[in-house]
């Protein structure tokens, strides 16, 4: 009786059937190390998150712009067009008169390291809602905290507070609430999330915010382009009302003068128009500018099954099938 033919192995000189055997095995038992390993290197780059993600109904979402064109009672005019590589990154910032911890980590904003070109816009939302003691607050910019970024906001500090003074949002996109430390500092937190920046490539964007007074009525004209955005994405624009300074001696955590103030917001419904607004006066004194903004959203969070998993997983995932397959077919001719 003839005995089965051998089959060449790279492994072994082993019957065919355990040569097959032995060649699936060695292709899972390499794929699984390299699975291991890129999971711990991902794992190693989470280390550096200093953040929390906002959460949103879309898979991921962010807030950019700082167009702005001052209000001054004593011009009747004033025009602002900006690339995306100008625009400022957009720290908001959730405050009271009262918060003394707010005076701590805004201390640290503002000593946050820029690098060359790079600009920051700080926006300061006052809490309005069932307060007493500031009064720069308005009820709809307390409803724009709570709406984007109460959910993040509510597990991400131990009240499960919606609105928690302070709170520190990046580009729209990380938020820091409370004064935790997610590593040995919150200047080093603070500094990782603000060096991240946006998660889309604002190069090819552009925008211009007019504004223009007469016979009391205020009017508004301005105009979003982002040619590098799929039909994927959703374009919500707003106008800032913002004052520069306010004087506040009474306020309890000492500082007297607040800056940066959000006295209003004008919703846009469209990425481009002109629209006759009224909106909230200055505290005291004639500082207020207008700045053009624009939350964006990502409308395709189902990407499917490789979607989810992470590129270097995905690529293994997928050369696993590949191999094992390829190997059957061969070994089956």
């Amino acid at each position: 009786m003839r005995s089965e033919r051998l089959a060449i192995n790279p492994l072994l000189f082993v019957p065919k059937p355990f040569g097959i055997n032995m060649n699936r095995f060695f292709v899972v038992a390499v794929t699984f190390l390299l699975l291991v390993t890129s999971q711990q290197t991902l794992a190693q780059s989470e280390n550096l998150k200093t953040w929390n993600d906002v959460i949103s109904e879309y898979s991921d979402t962010g807030t950019l712009g700082g167009i702005s064109v001052s209000l001054d009672g004593n011009m009747s005019n004033d025009s602002n067009t900006m690339s995306g590589d100008e625009w400022p990154s957009l720290v908001e910032v959730y405050t009271a008169t009262w918060c003394e911890n707010c005076v701590t980590t805004q201390g640290i904003i503002d000593s946050l390291n820029l690098s060359e070109g790079k600009s920051m816009m700080k926006i300061h939302y006052h809490r309005f809602i069932a307060e007493v003691q500031d009064p720069f607050g308005s009820q709809i910019t307390d409803d724009r905290w709570i709406e984007r970024y109460g959910p993040t906001s509510r597990l991400t500090n131990s009240y499960g507070y919606e609105n928690i003074a302070p709170s520190k949002v990046f580009d729209g996109e990380r938020i820091h609430t409370g004064t935790t430390k997610s590593s040995d500092s919150l200047d080093f937190d603070y500094q990782t999330s603000f060096d991240k920046g946006s998660s889309i490539d604002v190069s090819t964007f552009s925008a211009t915010l007019s504004w223009t007074k007469s016979s009391e009525i205020n009017e508004f004209s301005w105009n979003i382009s982002t040619p590098s955005l799929d039909s994927k994405y959703v374009i919500e624009p707003m106008i800032f009302i913002i004052e520069d300074e306010g004087y506040f001696p009474e306020g309890g955590n000492g500082e007297k003068y607040y800056h940066h103030i959000l006295r209003d917001i004008i919703p846009l419904s469209s990425i481009d128009g002109n629209i006759s607004a009224e909106f909230n006066n200055a505290y005291d004194g004639n500082d207020l500018s207008a700045v053009l903004v624009f939350d964006w959203n990502n409308n395709n969070p189902d990407d499917g099954l490789l979607g989810a998993i992470p590129f270097p997983s995905s690529a293994i995932f997928v050369s696993l099938f590949i191999a094992i397959f390829y190997s059957r077919d061969k070994y089956s001719n």
